[in-house]
């Protein structure tokens, strides 16, 4: 399973994924972040 790693509001994140996770599913299902809305998924 490919790892991510990014800075998310100031802070060092990392995390397990599927290669198809959205980088938006990301912070708001492993993350609990919200209030990061989708603008668009079918590009």
């Amino acid at each position: 399973m490919p790892s991510i790693s990014l800075t998310l509001n100031g802070r060092s994140v990392n995390g397990d994924v599927e290669a198809r996770t959205l980088l938006v599913e990301f912070i708001r299902e492993n993350q609990k972040l919200t209030g990061t809305h989708v603008g668009c998924d079918t590009s």
